[in-house]
């Protein structure tokens, strides 16, 4: 059976090189996925980085999460004592996905364009996530892929320590929006454009109080969901 590995992306930085958050994720996923093909004897795994043009630091803003995260990696396969192992390692770039939810999508057409119709699907992401991940996975993915999904503890920022209720809240949020996206292709035209509202948001604020905003945009949209209940 075919071994895939799904990375997904979270923003682009400024330089990935220097990015703490990036380093000790891309630093922990590919120690996994070393781990994983050498100790199961897998010559020609299957690597997905996925994640879209979200960059909000660096006009044009051209660049993706996927293409910044293919560069870090490769960056660490080279290394000559491990060079051996990682040579039959194949990367794929998935630079269109500007949302948790289009990752999976997008990715899933990837596998659908090899014709890959089983596999085991290792899957890495942010730790306060991984319920939501879960749970996509199945819905998104289907049964035919065995999952496993690898959370990675890498977020220091603000946003990480915003108290367990608001993480909660946020996530439910996120979970309810997607079982609504995917009930049509309108649905999901308007959570794109959503998405692509909140990087245009974004590219006004200063980079350093992006972590800020972001969590001011998610209050924002938890409070439109509460009008629209209440």
């Amino acid at each position: 059976m075919k071994n895939v590995f799904l990375i997904f992306g979270y923003g682009v930085p400024r330089d990935i090189f220097k990015d703490e958050h990036y380093n000790f994720y891309l630093k922990m996923v590919f120690n996994r996925i070393y781990d994983v093909t050498t100790e199961s004897a897998i010559k020609n795994p299957l690597i997905i980085f996925t994640g879209g043009k979200t960059d909000c630091i660096v006009k044009p803003f051209r660049r993706s999460e996927a293409g910044e995260m293919i560069k870090f990696m490769k960056s660490l396969m080279k290394r000559s004592f491990v060079r051996r192992a990682t040579g039959g390692w194949t990367l794929v770039l998935e630079p269109k996905a500007i949302s948790t939810l289009e990752n999976f999508l997008f990715s899933k057409a990837i596998l659908q364009k090899r014709k890959i119709r089983k596999a085991n699907v290792f899957l890495f992401c942010e730790k306060s996530r991984e319920r939501r991940i879960k749970i996509l996975a199945k819905k998104i993915l289907g049964k035919n892929y065995c999952i496993k999904v690898i959370p990675i503890d890498f977020d220091i920022s603000s946003n990480r320590y915003a108290g367990r209720e608001f993480l909660a809240k946020k996530e439910a949020l996120e979970l309810k929006h997607s079982a609504w996206v995917l009930q049509s292709p309108e649905n999901l035209k308007k959570h794109h454009e959503a998405f692509a509202e909140k990087l245009t948001y974004l590219r006004t604020v200063k980079p350093e109080d992006h972590v800020k905003a972001i969590k001011k945009w998610w209050e924002s949209k938890m409070k439109e969901a509460e009008k629209i209940e209440g």
